[in-house]
């Protein structure tokens, strides 16, 4: 592999912000959902109500090797996403090995963007499904320009440890099938063995998973359909124009619409005449666009990130048709040139203003306010149950179960976190009778007096315990501030409020 001077610029340029990132995971406090996955790691299990276990696994891998800080929760999915760079480059070098350019300036475009980033940063089942598509997508290339078919063995292998990570790289499979399909040079492939024991092989990872839920009336999969897919009352063309904003407010608008033109030359070349590279990166970029499309009509807005695997091949795509069409005309040069630069100076602000709010944004709205007040909340649970002992010992109890993750792990205490009104997602928590007779700290936001009685039964007494306001920016945050209890006597049972398991 041969670096040109250009490279090492661009490498260096991404070494640089990667070393800002590495800083980051290190200052700011956990996300709610990163100390919820991180609390499904002390409780190891085949899967969970919400996702797949990898993003658990990852955690409980790291926080094993370096202790419960927030640098070693974050680490796994930082080097994945490190990682990850490794199978675009090599990717692009492979389907266009004439564009040398192209490489360098995908690396760049992805590290600009607000989406990759963020993942780098913040912990979430996407991390490592993203590198798992990322590692599928390299071993596709590999076949697309004439590779042996042991590369369909890879590309299994990557697919069942990213449905290990998260549903959604289900997508893979018909997006690389379609391809194979529409593809008359390489639909050979579909009357080979290989591909078809590439996909036993994805079954075999994921088995533990498909079991887990058998176990558990499929409990994960009817969690996303309903996540998915449940009907919201809102005009699909509103619906549709929000999902498309996302997208492009996390790809940066230049660098979206640029993939959406680009896109369309590339199918314009694919009608005219053969090209297996890029009719191949259509079909790993936009089926996955259009599913969470037709699922944004269907339910609810898809989320913006996601779509994310999309833009691993998209990315690719956009730089190829880019270099090979446009590279040589000013105006396109200075357009992606400003969403380049544009993107990377927006995404090294709000990465600073992540570390040090300074933005002004009104604090309520502000959505790095979830960052903040989790230790000042885990200090005051820690001096509740040391000035109240118990003799038979406390459990944590909140009405959101993120709150009882982050009660969890900055009080330092370890205890057995619950939301008793989602039994659901604490299967994993397994036989609950040995909490019977505990006492429990309380973390409720909604803690009116018709909220509170839902404890009631639960628990032989409740007193109050203090409040805990969020602060942020000198501005209480409601949605983040709650009332603190200490409640004796827990009954040891999920009734009346929901189905057991």
């Amino acid at each position: 592999m041969v670096i040109t001077p250009r490279d090492t610029v661009i490498l260096s340029v991404v070494a640089a912000l990667f070393a800002f990132r590495l800083l980051t995971i290190s200052v700011i406090q956990l996300a709610p959902d990163e100390a919820y996955y991180w609390y499904w790691g002390l409780h190891p299990s085949l899967a969970y109500s919400d996702h797949p276990p990898m993003v658990a696994w990852v955690m409980a891998f790291f926080t094993a090797l370096g202790g419960n800080t927030e640098f070693f929760v974050r680490l796994g999915g930082f080097l994945l996403s490190a990682s990850a760079l490794f199978f675009l480059w090599d990717t692009a070098r492979t389907l266009f090995p004439s564009l040398r350019e192209l490489a360098g300036d995908v690396l760049l475009a992805f590290n600009v963007t607000l989406l990759f980033p963020a993942g780098c940063i913040i912990q979430t089942p996407d991390t490592p499904m993203l590198f798992f598509w990322a590692a599928a997508a390299w071993c596709g290339s590999r076949i697309v320009t004439g590779g042996p078919g042991r590369w369909w063995y890879g590309w299994g292998t990557a697919l069942g440890l990213g449905l290990l990570s998260k549903y959604t790289m289900i997508l893979l499979v018909p997006c690389t099938f379609g391809f194979l399909l529409f593809c008359p040079s390489l639909r050979h492939w579909l009357t080979r063995k290989e591909p078809w024991l590439g996909l036993v092989i994805a079954l075999g990872l994921f088995s533990p998973v498909l079991y887990w839920n058998g176990q558990h009336e499929w409990l994960s999969f009817t969690y996303q359909l309903r996540q998915g897919f449940s009907p919201k009352q809102k005009a699909v063309p509103l619906k549709l124009l929000e999902y498309l904003g996302g997208q492009a407010g996390v790809v940066t608008p230049i660098l979206f619409l640029a993939f959406v033109a680009y896109s369309v030359t590339a199918v314009r070349h694919c009608i005219r005449k053969e090209h297996p590279g890029f009719l191949y990166l259509l079909m790993m970029s936009w089926p996955v666009l259009a599913f969470f499309g037709f699922s944004t009509v269907m339910g609810k807005v898809a989320e913006a990130n996601w779509p994310a695997p999309a833009y691993i091949a998209g990315f690719i795509l956009a730089g190829a048709v880019f270099h090979a069409e446009y590279a040589s005309r000013p105006l396109h040069r200075r357009v992606l040139a400003a969403g380049l630069v544009l993107g990377l100076l927006a995404g090294l602000v709000v990465q600073a203003h992540l570390t040090k709010p300074f933005l002004p944004i009104p604090p309520g709205k502000d959505q790095t306010r979830q960052f903040h007040g989790w230790r000042e909340l885990g200090g005051q649970i820690s001096r509740i149950t040391g000035e109240r002992p118990s003799g038979n010992g406390y459990i944590l109890v909140s009405d959101k179960g993120t709150t009882a993750a982050e009660a969890v792990f900055y009080s330092g205490t370890r205890l057995t976190g619950l939301d008793l009104f989602q039994p659901e997602r604490y299967v994993f928590l397994g036989d609950l009778s040995t909490l019977r007779g505990r006492d429990a700290v309380l973390v409720l936001h909604g803690a009116n007096e018709a909220g509170l009685k839902r404890y009631e039964g639960y628990f032989d007494s409740i007193e109050p315990a203090g409040a805990h306001e969020s602060l942020f920016r000198g501005v209480k945050i409601d949605g983040l501030s709650v009332k603190l209890f200490v409640a004796r006597g827990f009954a040891g049972s999920w009734t009346p409020s929901s189905r057991q398991y």
